[in-house]
């Protein structure tokens, strides 16, 4: 059954693609318009969220501060965004992409999408942009309420504890104003376009009414009306596997009530432990009344800021101009005017809860079916603005079929390049899960495989300690995009729709990527020669000799089943770097390591730091251009393979060099590879070139002998040079790169064993990247105050208050 589950999945799960151009991508916002001059400086001033936490959650830090926020994914010109997705938080490939909504979450959302005739005019964002510790929230935190008869119940219910709601949903909380920023912008940038806002899970539902209640609208919580009957004890979060917590009731003395009258340790992660807790509460209640600690504070005595932290907002509760309503229409944006159209709130089932529904029904069909119908219930919010002229016009090429009054299947969807920088790879482009974090390495995140690979251990330690080159503000945070202003506006936009057509429309991935053969040539029992090649040519026995042919594969024979050395499910990647505008200099190179996979830009590790380098001693800075002779990984290929690809690719080449060229008139061309030599041979014949000698083992050994050579240009005679690694310019690099991408040496490498190598990738984010100390912004300082004022306000536990002393102090 699994099997056969599996197969309809793969024909039937993925319902759509992208109908945009393959050469479409994302030029990042456009700092000559007012809008999106506005997004970048909404964007540097992104607070540090991990700091937050520290401030408020105190020891139980909440984010995950290696990769930083990943705020968006969105086309940005004005009128395109028709539909808002708001998720929860990002996902290990989510932080190696740099966008959200990647992996099983974007897919399922880009379906949903699809459903309604929209590709391109899905926007989608979280409730954090930092990927979180944990869940929001506690499920099955128990509480206790009053019946009509004066009797106690325990119940239970999904908690967001008072500090957590304080940083996630407070008014006060500069998480929250700065999402609240984000999601006017976005309705503002869209105010013709944007129909529909679709929420999944819990977080998402509460950052939306916490938007809507920051405009003026009242939204609230679901047991809001029976606040004065309802206590909410101290918890403790316990880890209980996995992402999953499990709260412990706290004694008065902050001890584990659970462990105190069972008589024993407890592990929260056996079911069998949750179990014997559960029938606890059952049937002992009056002890657990009497022992466990419960806040004398919060609203009217629940020992909560907002009732909404037990269930969270009723939806169907908003009210918009005194008016109940599932619209926005009415609210007050940030520039002083009113949204116009009804922009219409639904919440679905979180994803994970319907993965749960399709692979717990009696079989796969069933369970697409229900997971389609729990979807559908939702959906019939819409059906009353539908019938009162409400709609969402299609994307060109696209179908409504909510339009059209056809049900929602549930299912998967691409996520097209139009979403990514140009020369992103396939394999950051996904709609399925194909990352994790590596063990014991918060800062690495492994992608194209689910577990751990085969990566050395003293590489990624190497990795983690290198340091960046000077140059670098220290002002901003390390391991967001530049903040500061002489950097922010700073970025490359991509190569503009007429380059990225020639580049991508002249690949050719079925000449790139055909599979080699395996001939045996043998002589009576005797195999006298083995031969694997995609080369016809080379295929042949001598006569008399008998032929075994094998079709290689990647299950079989790993990345040697094929002549480049990366994956098919990484596609293209990192095709240029730099200026196609009348560039000083123009680099040549064969591909080089793996960095290019993260940055999208060519030659951003080691190598390219020291031609950084290079390029900077001469004068030149970053007025260069680099065009990989190949867009692929091509580290450890054979002679045979090199001429193959170089054959592949050979019309993507000298359309490319010869556009170049045509429209530039470029001081020199240095030319750093063998490949890249035989290229410019062909190619180029009145601009001097000037080659390299490139050493695998010290990539900076030629650089010297380089800069005599560019001694005998005119112009360049009284350079002086010593090889150094250079940061890559900011103006080289998209607007979505992190300060320490192109820093730093190599970050990212691929893993060793036949089953990994090619398609496994780490990416190592440096230490001095993520363990950067930095001053609390003062404004964020003062909001901070703030909220821990209504902590005091309220008679409620302060940050980092132990439960012993807060009940001291209390009484």
């Amino acid at each position: 059954m699994k099997l056969q589950g599996l197969v309809f999945g793969l024909l039937f799960s993925i319902h759509a693609t992208a109908q945009m151009p393959e050469w479409s991508y994302d030029p990042g916002p456009d700092p000559s318009t007012q809008m999106g001059k506005e997004l970048i400086d909404l964007t540097a001033n992104i607070p540090n969220f991990p700091q937050i936490s520290d401030e408020i959650i105190g020891y139980r830090q909440k984010f995950r501060p290696a990769f930083g926020p990943i705020p968006w994914r969105m086309i940005l010109e004005e009128n395109k965004v028709k539909i808002l997705f708001v998720g929860q938080d990002g996902t290990h490939i989510a932080e190696a992409a740099g966008r959200p909504a990647t992996a099983g979450f974007g897919g399922r959302a880009q379906d949903f999408a699809n459903y309604f005739g929209v590709n391109e005019g899905a926007a989608f964002i979280n409730t954090y942009a930092f990927t979180i510790k944990g869940q929001y929230g506690v499920y099955n935190t128990p509480y206790f309420i009053e019946n009509r008869d004066g009797s106690v119940s325990v119940r239970q219910s999904n908690l967001v504890d008072n500090d957590l709601w304080l940083i996630s949903q407070d008014l006060n909380s500069p998480i929250t104003q700065w999402r609240n920023d984000l999601i006017d912008w976005i309705i503002r940038n869209n105010k013709e376009s944007m129909k529909l806002i679709v929420l999944f899970g819990g977080a998402a539902r509460d950052s939306i009414a916490s938007y809507a209640k920051s405009k003026g609208a009242t939204v609230e919580g679901w047991l809001a009306d029976r606040a004065d009957k309802v206590k909410v004890p101290i918890t403790k979060e316990e880890y209980a596997g996995g992402n999953n917590t499990f709260p412990s009731l706290q004694t008065k003395r902050g001890e584990d009530l659970y462990e105190e009258l069972l008589g024993r340790r407890l592990d929260y992660t056996k079911s069998s432990d949750q179990r014997a807790v559960s029938d606890l509460l059952k049937n002992r209640l009056p002890e657990v009344l009497e022992r466990v600690a419960i806040p004398s504070g919060g609203e009217k005595g629940s020992g909560l800021i907002n009732m909404a932290q037990l269930g969270g907002y009723d939806l169907d509760s908003m009210k918009v101009n005194g008016i109940q309503t599932r619209s926005l229409k009415g609210l007050t944006l940030n520039d002083g005017t009113k949204i116009k159209n009804d922009i219409i709130v639904i919440s679905l089932p979180h994803p994970s809860s319907l993965s749960r529904t399709v692979m717990e029904a009696d079989s796969y069909r069933e369970g697409m079916q229900d997971a389609s119908r729990r979807v559908m219930r939702d959906v019939e919010v819409l059906d009353e603005y539908r019938d009162a002229g409400w709609e969402i016009s299609a994307d060109p090429g696209k179908i409504n079929y909510y339009a059209r009054g056809e049900n929602y299947r549930y299912g998967r969807s691409d996520i097209g390049p139009e979403f990514y920088d140009f020369g992103t790879p396939a394999n950051r482009m996904v709609s399925r899960s194909t990352a994790r974090r590596m063990s014991r390495h918060a800062n690495v995140v492994i992608i194209g495989t689910r577990d751990n690979g085969k990566f050395s251990g003293s590489q990624i330690k190497k990795m983690t300690e290198a340091k960046a080159a000077s140059g670098i503000d220290t002002n901003q945070m390390f391991i967001a995009r530049p903040s500061v202003r002489e950097d922010r506006y700073k970025f490359d936009m991509g190569p503009g729709a007429e380059l990225a057509e020639l580049m991508i429309s002249n690949l050719e991935p079925n000449k790139v990527f055909q599979t080699k053969t395996e001939l045996k040539c043998s002589e009576g029992r005797e195999i006298v020669k083995t031969v694997k090649s995609s080369n016809p040519e080379l295929l042949k026995c001598e006569d008399g000799q008998k032929e075994d042919r094998r079709e290689m594969n990647f299950d079989d024979d790993g990345i040697e089943a094929y002549n480049v050395k990366t994956h098919p499910d990484v596609d293209d990647f990192g095709h240029y770097r730099g200026t196609f505008k009348n560039p000083k200099v123009v680099i040549i190179a064969d591909p080089i390591g793996y960095d290019d996979i993260v940055t999208a830009r060519a030659l951003t590790g080691t190598r390219g730091q020291y031609l950084q380098d290079l390029m900077n001693d001469i004068g030149v800075n970053d007025q260069y251009l680099v065009i990989k002779t190949v867009p692929y990984g091509m580290d450890g290929a054979t002679r045979d393979e090199w001429n193959e690809v170089m054959k592949a690719t050979k019309s993507y080449r000298e359309k490319l060099i010869k556009r170049v060229l045509e429209n530039s008139n470029p001081d020199f061309v240095i030319v750093d590879g063998t490949y890249a030599a035989r290229a410019a041979e062909d190619l180029i014949k009145d601009i001097k070139i000037i080659r390299t000698r490139r050493n695998k083992d010290d990539l900076a050994a030629d650089l010297g002998e380089v800069a005599e050579k560019i001694k005998e240009v005119e112009g360049y005679e009284n350079i002086r040079h010593r090889t150094n690694l250079a940061n890559i310019p900011r103006t080289h690099l998209s607007f979505y790169s992190r300060v320490w991408e192109g820093t730093s040496g190599d970050r990212v490498i691929t893993s060793a064993g036949k089953q990994y190598e090619g398609i496994a990738f780490a990416e190592v984010v440096p230490e001095w990247a993520f363990d950067q100390e930095i001053e609390l912004v003062d404004k964020n300082a003062d909001l901070i105050e703030n909220m821990i004022q209504v902590l005091r306000d309220l008679n409620l536990p302060l940050p980092s208050e132990s439960t012993r002393t807060y009940i001291e102090r209390v009484n």
